[in-house]
C-alpha cells in the first residue's frame, strides 16, 4: 500500500441546547490524497479546493492525528482538498484530525480498534460532538470525560440543511470567552430539558420536537453580541423551518427545513444583510457517512467504514 485517499465531512455541533454534546455531519468534505514516500524524502503538501487553507494550521491538525496513531510514520506526499469553510463553526479542525488519525491507522499493519481511533480524534479535537460526527457521520450525541467516551449515533433527520456563513471572524477561543463562568439555575434547567428532548427527537425522528429542542440559553445569547442579526435569526418563524441554531461556536447558522432550503437561506441572509453583514448560503446534504478510505487500484479498491482504516477487517 503506497497511496490512498481519506475523506471526512463537516459537522454542525451543539444544535442549540446540545452544547458540546450533539452534532450533525454535513456533506462538505475535506479530502487528503496520500502517497507514501521513500525514507529520507522531504514531506510534500499541497492545498486545493474552494476553501484551500492559506497557512499550515490544518496540516498541523492532520500531522497531530498521524503522530498520535503512528509516531514512526514515513514521509508522505499529501494533497489536501477542502470544501469546508474555515473558521466558521463547521468542524474543519475535527475533519482534519479525523484525516490524520485515519492516515496514521492506514500506515500500521495492526491499527487500533475503531473505538480507540474515535477516542483519539475526540481528545485531539476537544469536542466529542464534532469529532464523532466527522468520524461516523449522521447524528451524534456524545459524552467525553474521566469516564471515557460514550456516544449514541442515529441516521440524520429527514430534513434539508441550510448553512448561512456570514463574513465575520469569530475564533472559537473568542466565542468561548463570551460565555459566563456560572449560570442561573432556571437557565440550566431550561437547557437540560431541551437537550434531553433533542436527543430523544433525533433518536425517534420526531421533527415536530426539534424547534423547541434546539432552543438554548447557555451559549447562543452570549455569542449573539458578536454576531449581528443572530437574535433575529434564532427567532425566525417560517412554515418550512424545523429548527435553527448557531453552528458550533459560529458565526455560521444552521437551519433544518422541510422544504425550500434556498428560500429559507435567503431569509437568513437578508437578516444578516440588514445588519450590514454579507453572507453565503450553502445547502449541503446531511452526511450519512463519516470517514471514508479509498485505496489505490493496486491496493484493492475501497474501504468506506472507519473500522476498516487499517485494511485488516
Amino acid at each position: 500500500m503506497t497511496s490512498f485517499t481519506v475523506s471526512a465531512p463537516a459537522s454542525s455541533a451543539n444544535l442549540g441546547a446540545g452544547f458540546d454534546a450533539v452534532a450533525l455531519a454535513l456533506e462538505l468534505r475535506m479530502t487528503a490524497r496520500v502517497r507514501v514516500l521513500t525514507a529520507g524524502t522531504a514531506p510534500a503538501w499541497t492545498y486545493r479546493g474552494p476553501h484551500a487553507p492559506t497557512h499550515d494550521g490544518l496540516r498541523g491538525c492532520v500531522e497531530a492525528g498521524i503522530a498520535r496513531i503512528a509516531p514512526a510514520a514515513p514521509p508522505l506526499a499529501v494533497e489536501l482538498e477542502n470544501a469546508i469553510p474555515l473558521g466558521s463553526g463547521l468542524g474543519s479542525s475535527a475533519a482534519a484530525y479525523v484525516l490524520g488519525v485515519a492516515i496514521g491507522a492506514r500506515l500500521l499493519a495492526h491499527p487500533p480498534e475503531d473505538e480507540t481511533l474515535a477516542c483519539a480524534v475526540a481528545e485531539l479535537e476537544g469536542h466529542p460532538d464534532n469529532a464523532l460526527a466527522a468520524w461516523y457521520g449522521g447524528a451524534v450525541v456524545a459524552a467525553h470525560g474521566a469516564d471515557g467516551l460514550t456516544s449514541a449515533r442515529f441516521p440524520p433527520p429527514d430534513v434539508a440543511a441550510v448553512v448561512v456563513v456570514p463574513e465575520l471572524a469569530l475564533p472559537t477561543v473568542q466565542a468561548r470567552a463570551l460565555m459566563p463562568e456560572a449560570y442561573a439555575l432556571p437557565d440550566v434547567v431550561y437547557n437540560l430539558q431541551r437537550a434531553a428532548l433533542l436527543g430523544a427527537a433525533l433518536a425517534a425522528g420526531r421533527l415536530d420536537l426539534l424547534r423547541v429542542a434546539m432552543r438554548d440559553r447557555l451559549h447562543q445569547p452570549y455569542r449573539a453580541a458578536l454576531i449581528p442579526g443572530l437574535e433575529e435569526i434564532l427567532a425566525l418563524e417560517d412554515q418550512a423551518l424545523v429548527g435553527v441554531a448557531l453552528s458550533g461556536a459560529g458565526p455560521s447558522v444552521l437551519a433544518l427545513v422541510r422544504e425550500q432550503p434556498e428560500r429559507v437561506g435567503s431569509l437568513i441572509g437578508a437578516i444578516f444583510a440588514r445588519h450590514g453583514v454579507r453572507s453565503t448560503v450553502l445547502t449541503p446534504a446531511l452526511a450519512r457517512t463519516g470517514l471514508t478510505v479509498t485505496l489505490s487500484e493496486q491496493a484493492g479498491g475501497q474501504a468506506p467504514k472507519p473500522g476498516n482504516v487499517g485494511g485488516n477487517g
